[in-house]
């Protein structure tokens, strides 16, 4: 089997949403070698993590304040069956429709599957000014392909509601049916395959409605015919 990592993971300096409440991810070394007091070359780390910057996992906590919070989501929704969805040639501020799906995985989609969204955007445009303002997006019709398709989860390498849209209705309508959401997912131009094997597990944390997740594709897996 082949591997291909599909997370945009962390880094020092990485851009974060141009809004004053959104914490900027940092790395702080609270020992060095240099700083050791037991002089035996020691290296410690603190993160500070955001739980919706980098790939992430979103449950329906996230929507819906009464709903199960990510640890309580079972694991085998976060490792399975899943279908690549090739929408590349969506340009920016292009939605993505119920007919895109359709077109680009309906003859091998199977229910239950999980669904990864490519339009190669964050590859493409990650770091610019205005990466959130100009990304192909989900429409509400796609969100509702995914629910009567019965999806187990939703992953995505553009942005999930249209950029002036507040009322956000496509991660109502998925967390609402219990769909996770994987965003910020990136590099699917290296998966060559349409049905592929997906690991894609968040970090355990209790109570709350995100984490960082690292997510890996599997090709070359037997189930995938």
């Amino acid at each position: 089997m082949r591997i291909v990592d599909i997370t945009h993971g962390y880094y020092h300096g990485m851009p974060s949403y141009p809004a004053a409440w959104y914490p900027r991810f940092a790395i702080h070394e609270v020992m060095t070698p240099a700083t050791d007091p037991a002089d035996t070359g020691r290296t410690f780390t603190r993160l500070e993590l955001f739980a919706h910057n980098a790939t992430h996992i979103e449950s329906a906590r996230h929507f819906y304040r009464d709903r199960e919070t990510l640890d309580r989501v079972p694991l085998e929704v976060f490792i399975g069956r899943a279908c690549v969805a090739d929408l590349s040639h969506k340009q920016p501020c292009e939605p993505v429709t119920d007919e895109d799906l359709q077109k680009a995985v309906g003859d091998v989609w199977q229910p239950g599957d999980r669904l990864l969204v490519r339009t190669d955007y964050l590859r493409d445009h990650w770091g610019r000014q205005d990466y959130w303002d100009r990304p192909p997006y989900l429409t509400p019709s796609s969100a509702d392909w995914a629910v009567e398709h019965n999806a187990a989860l939703v992953g995505i390498d553009c942005l999930t509601e249209r950029p002036d849209d507040s009322t956000s209705p496509v991660h109502r309508r998925l967390l609402d049916a219990g769909i996770p959401i994987l965003e910020y997912i990136t590099d699917l131009h290296n998966v060559q395959q349409r049905v592929v094997y997906l690991v894609a597990l968040p970090t355990k944390v209790s109570g709350v409605e995100a984490a960082p997740a690292r997510a890996v594709v599997f090709e070359g897996w037997q189930g995938a015919a």
